[in-house]
């Protein structure tokens, strides 16, 4: 099932599972209310949410127990990523219908933060295509995506710690843990990388005990 669930066609699943969920809510929707647009816009969100989290995580879930499992995901993580951006691209879709319908305008703090994290979003998009990614050097590549995803997890992350204050509903308060264990996974992940390299150090640095 694995080896059938895999790269573009796994993405083309995800792709068409999200787009199906949209759809098949629209007929309900009145979209020429704002209310409606904008339970679309969260809809959205929390469809491609997912799928970032996967992305986010998988290199520390692979890390912190080896297995088929992890390394099925470890090595589909660019097609969960991108599956979040086709998500997304729906989100900014219904906002940008929002803007033009009902004329809805951004504070300068939330139109700041949804634009640092929409440039990272294209950016990661872009270069996880080869052609895109090989105009960057390997060093370059990581730290772009590893800046790209932490941006994209704050934001996310005070998005839903927002919501969490000011609604006290238990959904925003989920969704928030999910947040924070998703950044302790990959904080573990770390330690360990960091503890096996100082005890390798340690190792390599133990005067032998051979004689000749």
């Amino acid at each position: 099932m694995r080896k059938t669930l895999a790269s573009w066609r796994l993405f083309w699943v995800l792709a068409l599972g999200i787009s199906a969920a949209i759809c098949l809510g629209l007929p309900g929707e009145d979209l020429h209310s704002q209310r409606a647009t904008d339970a679309l816009i969260l809809r959205c969100v929390r469809l491609a949410l997912p799928c970032f989290l996967i992305a986010f995580t998988a290199s520390s879930w692979a890390a912190l127990w080896p297995s088929r499992a992890t390394r099925w995901l470890l090595s589909n993580r660019r097609y969960f990523g991108l599956a979040f951006a086709f998500g997304m691209a729906w989100h900014l879709a219904f906002v940008g219908y929002s803007m033009a319908s009902f004329g809805v305008h951004l504070n300068r703090t939330a139109l700041t933060l949804d634009a640092i994290g929409l440039a990272f979003l294209i950016l990661l998009t872009i270069t996880s295509f080869r052609w895109f990614g090989r105009q960057l050097t390997p060093s370059h590549w990581r730290r772009l995506h590893k800046s790209g995803v932490y941006a994209i997890w704050l934001l996310a992350t005070y998005i839903y710690a927002e919501s969490a204050r000011g609604d006290r509903d238990l959904f925003h308060e989920a969704v928030l843990a999910l947040m924070l264990a998703a950044w302790l996974v990959r904080a573990a992940a770390w330690a360990q990388g960091r503890l096996r390299a100082q005890t390798g150090a340690t190792e390599c640095g133990k005067p032998s005990s051979s004689r000749y």
